[in-house]
C-alpha cells in the first residue's frame, strides 16, 4: 500500500493557485516577482505624453496566460491528491517541475542583469520539486 503525506501536495497546489491569481490580478508586479522586465510601452507623441515623463513598460497579455497555467497546475495537483491518485500526483509534479527549469533559462537569457539572479530561484524550484517527486517515487512508499 502506498501512503504519502497529502498536506505537501495541498500546500504546493494552493501556492500555485496563489501565484496564478497574482499574475492575473497584479500583472505589472508579477513581472518583477517572476524576473522579467516589462514590455516596452508603445511610443506616444509628446502631445499625448504626460508632463514629458516617459511611459513605463506595459504587461503583455502573456502574463495572464502564465497565471492561468500556474492556477491550473495547482488545481490539478489538489484534485489528483483529493482523488487519491498518488502516482499521478508524483508524475505530474515531476513534469511541472520542468516549468521551473524552463522559466529559469528564459530569465537567465532575457531578464537582463537586473533580474538574472531570479533565475536561480526558478532553477531551485525545479530542483526542489523534481527532488520531491523522486523521493515520492522511490522512497515515499511505506
Amino acid at each position: 500500500m502506498i501512503s504519502r503525506p497529502a498536506i505537501t501536495t495541498y500546500f504546493l497546489g494552493a501556492g500555485s493557485i496563489a501565484l496564478g491569481l497574482h499574475c492575473i490580478l497584479r500583472p505589472k508586479q508579477e513581472y518583477a516577482r517572476f524576473g522579467l522586465p516589462l514590455e516596452p510601452a508603445p511610443r506616444r507623441s509628446s502631445k499625448t505624453q504626460k508632463h514629458g515623463i516617459p511611459d513605463e513598460g506595459q504587461p503583455s497579455p502573456l502574463i495572464h496566460v502564465k497565471g492561468i497555467r500556474e492556477a491550473t497546475y495547482g488545481l490539478a495537483l489538489i484534485v489528483l491528491q483529493y482523488l487519491g491518485h498518488d502516482d499521478a500526483v508524483t508524475a505530474f509534479n515531476g513534469i511541472i517541475s520542468l516549468a521551473g527549469l524552463g522559466d529559469g533559462l528564459v530569465i537567465w537569457f532575457y531578464g537582463g542583469n537586473k533580474y538574472r539572479k531570479k533565475a536561480y530561484g526558478h532553477v531551485g524550484a525545479f530542483v526542489a520539486l523534481s527532488g520531491w517527486s523522486l523521493w515520492r517515487a522511490f522512497y515515499g512508499r511505506r
